[in-house]
């Protein structure tokens, strides 16, 4: 089992804990919510019990895919499922209660629980306790499914992205689906960043239990028309198409609604989910074709990989092999294509994303584009770069230079500066972990600085000079 699967539950009291779960529960907004009132109006109902100070809970927390099954299944989606987080701590000589303040992130917590959450959170007063306690299992965080009609909880386990959760639910609960032979859907987009000439794209998914072979997809900006697409196809159950409106394309936050009409020809047996809303954005543009990509590992290193994409799908640059270390530093700088738009993708094995303190980031010209860590199996960013390398920039690269190399220990560093500006020299080695760092203070003109180098160990080594958004980098060998 893996070392972070399961935090070891402290005792939940002394309640009998029964086969079936029949609870009722007041959640942070005052509201009240019977299991058993879901479950007879033919809901599934999706129980995470977390608690506050759990690590591995916040890590399940902070990938997002309950908030997506909430969206696209819950109330405002297809109105399928029912979604609860209950912070089950209580008073221990261990762990305290849940409190409203423990879950906006007081001293004790992971963090702010309620912060972008729909879904009701379930906990102070007691009745997180209560709730927990009527269930059977082995540590935080647990997750059980409900059936509907059902008030037995079956344990799930949780899954690397939303879509393998979803195909998990479905094949437990298979009644949650079978809304009509007709049954079309519209998902929202799990990327609402758009590179500057990519066209709008929705996505069309079949819930019925009959193929989906055609649909009208509308399209709408405020009360205004922008497109329709007369999708036709074959779609089998669960299956999904993209639908692309021609031309259609975002400069900036544009907000949009789609709405499916006529699917195979007719009326939607099930159209709750027919329409959807958009919120997109153009992807941000580097102020520089220079960019450094900083990535700070967490205490399980070795499930992390990531690469880089252009706009042709090549992979222009990825992880080093060989495992990263846990809790280190690793800067990378790519000189990429001028005006381009590119796509990096940040991979954990194990579907939990980076833990804090750890992160990823993407900067350019001092400025950070894009940051992330907590994305489950996969964090996706795009970014567009800056202009071609300025006359300033190549002045730096024309004027750089090393001596002795190899060395044997003291590093001579000659450059060119076109104006004042604050130096920062870095040495990586081989597998782009920082090994030396210093910055200095530079003025126009010729100048020179020495690096101390011989307290690394023999080998290869690159030094990357970064000067007021512009980059230099050379190779050197170090031979005591």
């Amino acid at each position: 089992m893996h070392g972070r699967k399961l935090l070891t539950s402290l005792a939940l009291g002394a309640a009998t804990v029964v086969s079936a779960q029949n609870w009722t529960a007041t959640d942070i907004d005052g509201v009240e919510h019977s299991i058993a009132d879901y479950v007879a109006d033919g809901k599934t109902v999706l129980v995470d019990l977390s608690a506050h100070w759990c690590g591995p809970c916040w890590a399940w927390h902070g990938t997002g895919i309950m908030e997506k099954m909430y969206e696209e299944f819950g109330p405002e989606g297809t109105n399928d499922l029912m979604v609860f987080f209950i912070d089950g701590s209580q008073n221990t000589t261990q762990t305290v209660q849940s409190t409203m303040a423990l879950l906006e992130g007081a001293t004790g917590s992971q963090g702010d629980w309620t912060a972008g959450t729909e879904y009701p959170i379930i906990g102070p007063n007691g009745e997180g306790v209560s709730v927990a306690n009527q269930y059977d299992f082995p540590g935080y965080p647990t997750l059980f499914l409900h059936c509907p009609g059902s008030p037995n909880g079956v344990e799930i386990d949780r899954t690397s992205t939303w879509r393998q959760f979803y195909t998990s639910w479905r094949n437990a609960c298979p009644s949650s689906f079978t809304n009509g032979v007709v049954d079309a859907t519209l998902f929202n987009s799990e990327d609402p960043l758009y590179c500057p000439d990519d066209e709008v794209t929705v996505e069309l998914h079949n819930q019925g239990t009959g193929n989906l072979t055609s649909a009208t997809v509308t399209l709408m900006q405020g009360g205004t028309e922008v497109s329709t697409v007369e999708w036709t196809g074959n779609l089998a159950r669960w299956a999904s198409a993209d639908i692309t409106f021609p031309g259609i394309t975002v400069a900036g936050p544009t907000e949009y609604n789609a709405i499916i009409s006529s699917p195979n020809g007719g009326l939607d047996e099930h159209p709750e989910g027919d329409e959807q809303h958009y919120e997109l954005d153009v992807a941000p543009t580097a102020a520089l074709a220079t960019v450094n990509f900083e990535l700070r590992t967490d205490q399980y290193a070795n499930e992390i990989t990531w690469k880089l994409f252009n706009p042709n799908g090549q992979v222009v640059a990825q992880d080093p092999a060989g495992n990263y270390a846990n809790n280190t530093t690793y800067n990378y700088w790519w000189n990429l294509d001028p005006s381009v738009c590119y796509k990096l993708e940040v991979y954990d094995s194990y579907g939990d994303g980076i833990f804090s303190p750890g992160f990823y980031k993407v900067k350019s010209g001092g400025a950070t584009l894009i940051q992330g860590g907590s994305h489950g199996s996969v964090g996706r960013e795009k970014f567009s770069t800056g202009l071609l390398v300025s006359v300033e920039e190549n002045a730096l690269e024309a004027g750089l230079s090393v001596f002795p190399n190899p060395t044997a220990g003291i590093l001579n560093i000659n450059l060119e500066l076109p104006g004042a500006a604050s130096v920062e020299y870095t040495v990586h080695d081989i597998l782009g972990k920082v090994v030396l760092q210093r910055t200095a203070g530079g003025n126009q003109g010729s100048q020179q600085v020495s690096l101390d180098m011989s307290g690394l160990a023999n080998g290869s080594y690159v030094l990357n000079v970064v000067a007021d958004g512009m980059s230099a980098s050379r190779l050197v060998n170090l031979s005591k």
